[in-house]
C-alpha cells in the first residue's frame, strides 16, 4: 500500500479510482499523475470512463498522448463499468504497474450517479481483488464546508483511501495568486 501522502510510491499492481464533482480537475490531475509515474519507470494505463460529458474521451486521451500513456476508451455513453473492466483486463495482459480509472463528475446528492461508482468498485473488487487499492476523491481547494459533505457520500460509494486538492494556486474568480520563480518548474 502506498505510503499517506506518496502515491508515487505505490506496489505494483495498483488501481487509482479517481472520483469528485463537476470540474474540480479530476482528468487533469490524472495526466498529471500518470505523468510522474510513468517518469518513475512505472507501466501505467487509463481508463476512460468518463463516457458521458463531451469530450472528455478525448481529453484523457490528449492527457495519455503527453505522458506517453495508454488510454482504454469506449465510444461516449458506453457503459463506465465495462470500460472498467476492458481496462482491468487489458492491464492483467500488460502487466501494467498502475491503472488510473477517470471517471465521470458527479454531484455528490444524486444517488443513481452514486450506484454507478458503487457498480465501478464491485468490478475492480472482483475482477482484480489482488491489486492494491487507491480510491481518491479530488476537491477543489475552494470548495469549504461542502467538500466535508462530498467526502462523507463518495466515502460510502468508494471507501476512500486519500484526497487530492486542486486549484491552490488560485483565488476564487480563478485568478492565478502564484507564479513560479523563473527557471522552477512546479507540478501541481
Amino acid at each position: 500500500m502506498a505510503q499517506r501522502g506518496n502515491l508515487l510510491e505505490t506496489d505494483s499492481p495498483t488501481i487509482i479510482l479517481v472520483v469528485g464533482v463537476n470540474g474540480v480537475g479530476k482528468t487533469t490531475t490524472i495526466g498529471k499523475l500518470s505523468a510522474q509515474l510513468k517518469g518513475q519507470g512505472k507501466n501505467v494505463l487509463i481508463a476512460a470512463a468518463d463516457t458521458f460529458r463531451a469530450a472528455a474521451i478525448d481529453q484523457v486521451k490528449t492527457w495519455g498522448t503527453r505522458a506517453n500513456v495508454e488510454v482504454v476508451s469506449h465510444s461516449e455513453g458506453a457503459d463506465p463499468a465495462a470500460v472498467t473492466y476492458d481496462a482491468i483486463q487489458a492491464a492483467k495482459a500488460r502487466n501494467t504497474d498502475v491503472l488510473i480509472i477517470d471517471t465521470a463528475g458527479r454531484l455528490h446528492n444524486k444517488a443513481n450517479l452514486m450506484k454507478e461508482l458503487e457498480k465501478i468498485s464491485r468490478i475492480i473488487e472482483r475482477e482484480y481483488p489482488e491489486a492494491k487499492r487507491e480510491n481518491l476523491l479530488v476537491l477543489d481547494a475552494t470548495t469549504g464546508q461542502n467538500a466535508i459533505l462530498q467526502a462523507k457520500t463518495f466515502n460510502e460509494a468508494t471507501n476512500l483511501t486519500g484526497f487530492i486538492l486542486t486549484k491552490l494556486d488560485g483565488d476564487s474568480q480563478g485568478r492565478s495568486r502564484h507564479r513560479p520563480p523563473k527557471g522552477i518548474k512546479c507540478s501541481y
